[in-house]
């Protein structure tokens, strides 16, 4: 046998939506008792309040429901969903409430009603309840009174009640006579008179004093009810007492770290608009919270930003699936591709085979007096002529090159690129912007990338030397100054296609690599480092993230002159050119030792126990930290750490190696 539906039928969604015009106010509700909860979720129970199936099909919460406004689309696919039952939000239509469990008064009150108004009834065959629906226009909200056993309730705007589906005993919602034809409308003298009668013969309090308490409470539950906040300490189980003033009294989170025992009411939420507070308050009376903020509590809570997950609720329910009656889905930005597919994509394209990337970002970086501007122009040139470098392929592509530091010399070095290599410049498609662009500015990076446009050309690489240069005003160790910069050029990237590769300086200590933030090479997909040592230069490849990155490539300066000028002086300027088996010097080679590294070489000294046995790294450190001195009284004790830096130097510095079995040697001891 078949199991019945426990939500809505499509004719119900069709006859709340069209035959009595509620669209808008119509919201589902998992009527389905078997449905799982997602674990995210504050929800604490099915079939009551407006909840939908996220994409993996675990019930949620319908965030913010009391400002969604349904549409046809909505209805059309919430009827789709067998487990779906019919909420109405109490807007337009409103609602009186019996909850009495006594059936003889729940029948008086019933019979009252009726007798005075002619309104749809809601049911269940199971219960002694019932819900009367009408229009009612105006500013009302959410009153109760007390009965002898239990409450009546009316049900305004914020509030909501089932329509249709299944209740949580089991039983179905039923409508008297079947689902209502139309909902009559109510005037608010009608409404208030009826009110008044049902206070008069059913409160069990005196009617002034019932009226005012219900108006009072109402609207401190209303706040409380529009809080997301508030609501999510009650579905957290934390609230312990609630206060007719709308204060939420909590337990505390830091609770076990009070000095003193805790009263029911010593942590505090006012809900917004409550208590003077408009966007809801935290506080507690404990020294020791004393200071801490909204924010730290809700963290601490576990609240999260409705707001900001509002989005993602409502996305977990649509249905991803595509519909032959619907227009087809705008493309995502980030578009899922199956692993067989991404499998089969072309592999990296290169400027320059193995070296340079078709990507966005790229730096090369290199002390004062390095070549490193040389260098690049040798690049840029094998970019722009589209010839082979270093005995590697070459796309052809324009280079604009933004001479932001010392453009007067570049130009001597342009000439002298072109004289040595017999080329006409005025056939090679490379173009100078001898000025400095602030990439710290927004307008300043959208004219660069307008500029790059305008020549009309497909441009592979934009140089910009230097970084220090185009970032003025900024701080070369600021995260949020050098990020704001990349942007920017991951921007002019965007806009042109072509690679953006900045020229920058070495910071003082050489073996942590470019100057500034730490997060530079991170942030790029290509780093080169210009060394020199003597006369020798080194261009390294010290990442790529698509290929290999312990490239080198040895190069020479040689002289080219220019010719003379007014007082009979030759100018002159350089040109690079290879040199086959250079090695690249690890950073920081040619620096004198330090006092660590001296230390630690003399206790290598007394520790080699034998010809062809070298000194375990393990002891060793133990040994040197042993002969430093002690750290100053309360400081903390660093001499391990600075013992470990002392060997890693000296291994970058090619002093000593460690072989497979884990031995320090003094290099060539071996």
């Amino acid at each position: 046998m078949q199991k019945e539906n426990s939500g809505a039928t499509s004719a119900d969604w069709a006859h709340f939506a069209v035959m009595l015009g509620l669209t808008a106010d119509l919201l589902p509700v998992v009527s389905n008792q078997d449905a799982v909860i997602d674990p995210a979720s504050s929800m604490k129970g099915l079939g009551k309040t407006p909840s939908r199936y996220n994409g993996s099909r675990r019930a949620v919460g319908f965030s913010k429901w009391t400002q969604y406004q349904a549409t046809d689309a909505d209805i059309t696919k919430w009827m789709r969903e067998p487990d779906y039952g019919i909420c109405l939000q109490t807007r337009e239509v409103r609602a009186l409430d019996i909850d009495v469990d006594d059936m003889q008064l729940a029948g008086k009150i019933r019979d009252f009603i009726l007798s005075q108004h002619d309104l749809p009834e809601r049911f269940r065959s199971n219960a002694s309840k019932h819900l009367f629906a009408f229009r009612l226009e105006g500013d009302f909200t959410k009153r109760k009174f007390k009965a002898a056993s239990g409450i009546v309730e009316m049900l305004a705007s914020g509030q909501q009640f089932i329509a249709a589906g299944l209740h949580t005993s089991g039983s179905r919602y039923e409508w008297r006579g079947g689902l209502p034809d139309e909902i009559p409308s109510l005037s608010a003298e009608q409404f208030e008179k009826l009110w008044a009668e049902l206070v008069k013969q059913f409160a069990v309090e005196d009617s002034a004093t019932t009226a005012a308490a219900t108006s009072k409470h109402s609207k401190l539950s209303e706040a409380a009810s529009n809080d997301p906040v508030a609501q999510q300490l009650i579905d957290l189980d934390v609230v312990v007492k609630t206060e007719r003033d709308g204060r939420l009294h909590i337990t505390c989170p830091w609770e076990a770290e009070h000095t003193s025992a805790s009263s029911e009411s010593a942590t505090t939420y006012w809900p917004a608009h409550t208590g003077g507070f408009i966007h809801g308050h935290f506080d507690c009376k404990h020294a020791h919270c004393e200071a801490r903020t909204d924010g730290e509590f809700k963290a601490a809570l576990g609240i999260v930003d409705a707001d900001l997950m509002a989005d993602f609720e409502v996305l977990a329910d649509e249905d991803q699936s595509a519909d032959s009656n619907e227009e087809p889905p705008k493309a995502m930005r980030f578009q899922p591709i199956h692993g067989d597919e991404f499998a089969q994509l072309v592999t990296t394209e290169w400027i320059i085979k193995g070296v340079l990337p078709k990507a966005e970002l790229g730096i090369v970086f290199g002390e004062s007096g390095s070549g490193k501007t040389f260098k690049v122009l040798d690049i840029a040139m094998a970019v722009a002529t589209g010839t082979e470098w270093r005995q590697r392929a070459v796309t052809q592509g324009a280079v604009v090159y933004i001479a932001a530091e010392g453009s007067g010399g570049f130009k001597k070095r342009l000439r002298s690129y072109a004289q040595h290599h017999l080329l006409d410049l005025s056939d090679v498609p490379l173009y100078v912007i001898p000025a400095a662009p602030n990439l710290l500015q927004k307008a300043d990076a959208l004219d660069v990338a307008k500029a790059v446009l305008s020549l009309g050309v497909k441009t592979s690489l934009v140089i910009i030397d230097t970084l220090a240069q185009t970032t003025a005003g900024g701080n070369e160790n600021s995260g949020e100054d050098m990020g704001l910069a990349l942007s920017h050029c991951k921007g002019i990237h965007k806009a042109t296609g072509a690679m953006v590769l900045l020229v920058h300086h070495s910071g003082k200590d050489t073996s942590k690599g470019a100057r500034g933030w730490s997060g530079l090479r991170a942030a790029c997909d290509v780093e080169l480092e210009v060394t020199r040592f003597d006369q020798e230069r080194v261009l390294a490849l010290t990442k790529q993230k698509d290929g290999d990155d312990m490239l080198e490539f040895g190069f020479k300066l040689t002289t080219v002159s220019l010719g003379f000028d007014s007082d009979g002086d030759e100018i002159t300027s350089c040109v690079t050119e290879p040199v086959d088996g250079t090695q690249r010097k690890v950073r920081g080679a040619g620096k004198k030792l330090g006092h660590n590294e001296r230390l630690v070489l003399r206790t290598m000294g007394g520790m080699m126990p034998g010809e062809g046995e070298g000194a375990q790294v393990g002891r060793l450190i133990e040994l040197v930290s042993a002969r430093m001195l002690p750290p100053d009284e309360g400081k903390k004790d660093r001499r391990r750490e600075m013992a470990h830096r002392a060997i890693q130097a000296l291994q970058d510095a090619e002093k000593v190696a460690v072989n497979d079995r884990g031995e320090l040697f003094v290099m060539g001891e071996e």
